[in-house]
């Protein structure tokens, strides 16, 4: 029923501006992209500004939903295998939260990929994390980008101009509403002594907590689809493909010719590229892709019957941040997040109220481990909050209480995550059939030095629940 109103809005509902898959794609482009994720969908827009480049967006995925677009609805779309990969690692020792299932990687397959299921936040990397990429990717010569992509709407109110741009087409700005707990999670955090800041994307403070700036506009999810896509849908010299898995790479005397893909019929259809084909697939997918079109290690590569191309370590480096979880119950909450008919139409009326945040998820701080060097200003902790989402209740009716709320309280949690970990994973084929997802093997802890930063966040956490006035509204955790 909500996603019918939703649909009748056209100041929500994508079909009013909804980028249109082509029927059939042409023979040549002068680029193919391949995926219409966070990184794809920038690429090709981009590229499209040059009129005499003909340009193709291929995406395995289909348009964004309309449900996706509040943005307390963002954690219902994990594990729906319509816009989610749905991705499992191998079982380890330290993956078993779905038991003999593996880790639950979300992984967007849909327009605008992983922007579409992600909690929104707009962070970047520290200063000393674009060191070890190479002399070509530095900060100084990364930063005119960020400021060419971001549409900042609070220059000189939350956040200074020195690092920050209000003339690109994402927007960024905090949520309009704020429940009330969070701010006293904020007394919590500075009655533990850690610093409270306005803006963590400002190299000069890296460490402390703040109210996140999010992509967000007008009570909204804003996907990089939406910001780089919708403008030039009309162009003629960008095509958009949707439902196109990609699956291999051409390559001709080391140079990518083409790629081969199943289309919405599960047929195979080739395309060919006169100058780049650009692989954006993701960190799990691009690995993937490039398996199936010889490049990779070779052994695997033959023990699957593919033929070598290039011999090369390709998802051997796998790094994906860990960390721990606490789960809390509360018992001083004030006003329950409930989605009933009169926060409905708080948000249709006036995008306001708690369908338009994240809860306390907006909230968000990063610190230093007893392993960090503070010197180079990299924090190697960071810290997230999850509670006080819009929930539904059974029928809607205003005061009705949450179904699926406790007796004894309402929950939260605060996850400490290692923003830094040296464990290394990898990649592996499962299958020589490119439908087959891959073998992701994590290696969670492998390294002892993530166990030490994680046991700092832990406690750092701990900090925060035992200050005094955490005491007056969390239930005390068994010692």
């Amino acid at each position: 029923m909500l996603e019918a109103y939703l649909k009748g809005r056209c100041d929500i509902a994508t079909p009013c501006s909804r980028v249109d898959s082509v029927k059939e794609t042409d023979e040549v482009y002068d680029f193919i992209v391949v995926g219409a994720g966070t990184a794809g969908s920038i690429v090709a827009g981009r590229l499209s500004e040059m009129k005499n480049y003909k340009v193709l967006l291929l995406e395995a995925g289909g348009p964004e939903p309309i449900g996706s677009r509040p943005p307390s609805f963002y954690r219902n779309f994990w594990s729906n295998k319509d816009i989610d990969w749905s991705f499992r690692t191998v079982p380890g020792k330290y993956c078993l939260d779905q038991g003999d299932k593996g880790c639950m990687w979300p992984r967007g397959k849909v327009l605008g990929g992983t922007s579409v299921l992600n909690g929104m936040m707009y962070h970047r990397g520290h200063a000393a994390d674009y060191v070890t990429w190479g002399k070509d990717w530095s900060w100084e010569k990364n930063l005119p980008y960020f400021l060419k992509t971001e549409g900042n709407r609070e220059i000189g109110t939350v956040v200074k101009d020195d690092y920050h741009s209000d003339s690109g087409p994402l927007p960024v700005q905090r949520f309009r509403y704020q429940p009330p707990f969070l701010h006293d999670l904020l007394r919590a955090i500075e009655e533990a002594g850690i610093p409270i800041v306005d803006d963590l994307v400002d190299p000069t403070t890296p460490e402390g907590f703040t109210i996140t700036q999010m992509f967000t506009e007008n009570g909204q999810r804003y996907t990089t689809a939406r910001a780089f896509l919708k403008p030039r849908r009309e162009r003629p010299n960008l095509h958009v493909k949707l439902h196109a898995h990609v699956f291999k790479v051409l390559i001709e005397n080391n140079v990518a010719r083409g790629v081969q893909y199943y289309d919405e019929k599960g047929q195979v259809q080739t395309v060919f590229a006169a100058k780049e084909v650009i692989l954006s697939a993701g960190a799990l997918n691009s690995p993937h892709i490039l398996f199936h079109s010889g490049i990779g290690p070779r052994r695997m590569l033959e023990k699957h019957g593919i033929s070598v191309v290039a011999d090369l370590p390709v998802g051997q480096n796998l790094r994906n941040h860990v960390g721990i979880t606490l789960y809390l119950t509360l018992t001083k909450t004030g006003n329950r997040e409930v989605l009933d008919w009169s926060v409905l139409t708080e948000y249709l009326l006036k995008r306001d109220g708690p369908m338009s945040s994240t809860g306390i998820t907006q909230l968000s701080g990063q610190l230093y481990s007893s392993l960090a060097n503070k010197s180079l200003n990299q924090p190697d902790l960071q810290f997230f909050f999850n509670g006080f989402y819009a929930e539904c209740s059974q029928t809607g009716r205003i005061g009705e209480p949450v179904g699926n709320c406790s007796v004894k309280g309402i929950n939260m949690s605060v996850n400490a995550v290692a923003l830094l970990p040296r464990s290394v994973g990898y990649i592996m084929l499962n299958s020589s059939d490119p439908l087959v997802p891959p073998l992701f093997y994590p290696e969670y802890f492998s390294h002892p030095d993530d166990m030490v930063m994680v046991k700092d966040g832990a406690n750092h956490a701990h900090s925060i629940i035992k200050s005094d006035v955490s005491i007056e509204f969390i239930v005390p955790l068994n010692e």
